[in-house]
């Protein structure tokens, strides 16, 4: 088992099966992206820096990660599930958010603000409800299957690079 804080406010541990550790690795990252969004946010960053980071973070990271809870996870539940329906409804508002982003159709930090909270609170929700609850109910022998795909679709991953830092403290 792999041990991942997620509630940064109580520090308590969640445990996570090995099969679903490099999915939980992303989250850590996809809470990161929403801490970056709402620092620009707080800082007044321009929203087309904030923006062109989020829709960079999202082609390179957010949709794969996305696809592969979908194609190796869910389906091992079923999308008839209302659980798996409650996660897959929220990737896709997510991804209109994202579009609405790519699209230009957006002004104001409006959008973003909702992104980050919207994102925020799907990795919660996975992380809290929805993980443990494949753990519960999917045979092991199916979870290890679906580890073995996920963990080797993370070998190659590295975390992509981006210069403008806007997050970052300036003095």
């Amino acid at each position: 088992m792999y041990s991942i804080f997620v509630e940064m406010e109580d520090r308590k541990p969640i445990k996570r099966s090995n099969e679903l550790v490099p999915l939980s690795r992303d989250h850590h990252s996809g809470l990161l992206l929403c801490w970056k969004i709402r620092t620009g946010i707080k800082n007044g960053i321009d929203e087309k820096r904030i923006t062109a980071y989020v829709v960079f973070y999202y082609q390179s990271h957010l949709a794969e990660h996305f696809r592969q809870e979908e194609e190796y996870v869910f389906t091992l539940i079923g999308p008839q599930d209302s659980m798996i329906q409650k996660a897959l409804d929220e990737h896709r508002e997510i991804n209109n958010l994202v579009a609405q982003l790519e699209n230009n159709t957006s002004t104001g930090y409006t959008v973003l603000e909702q992104l980050a909270d919207k994102l925020d609170e799907h990795i919660r929700y996975e992380e809290r409800e929805l993980f443990p609850y494949i753990e519960q109910n999917v045979a092991s022998n199916l979870l290890v299957s679906a580890g073995e795909i996920i963990a080797e679709l993370h070998n190659d991953i590295k975390e992509p690079a981006w210069e403008d830092e806007f997050w970052a403290r300036t003095v």
